[in-house]
């Protein structure tokens, strides 16, 4: 079963920076950058998260949508948390996913 993103964030617990994600790409990008930060290779990262190099990959470049469960254990490698937040502007009640936020 593909993972899909409606509204996501990603903090950090050191400075609780929150960045928004509404699309796969982002929130790829987003791994990468903090994987490099920390100076590791898609290898290192890897091994922490008990992974393939390459799902590592696919996942950095948006060419697959993991497991939720792999994707949380990457994240949990990077010292990084994954949350659900509604929609600013919007209630829970009638928060409602878009069509290219699903697809």
């Amino acid at each position: 079963m593909a993972l899909k993103l409606y509204t996501a964030i990603m903090a950090c617990e050191a400075d609780m920076d929150v960045i928004i994600f509404r699309d796969v790409k982002a929130l790829g990008q987003q791994m990468r950058q903090a994987r490099k930060g920390k100076g590791w290779s898609q290898g290192d990262l890897a091994e922490r998260a008990g992974t393939d190099p390459r799902q590592i990959s696919r996942i950095e470049t948006a060419a697959h949508e993991p497991k939720l469960s792999l994707l949380l254990a990457v994240l949990a490698a990077l010292e990084l948390d994954l949350g659900l937040v509604p929609r600013r502007g919007a209630s829970p009640q009638t928060a409602r996913p878009r069509p290219e936020d699903i697809f």
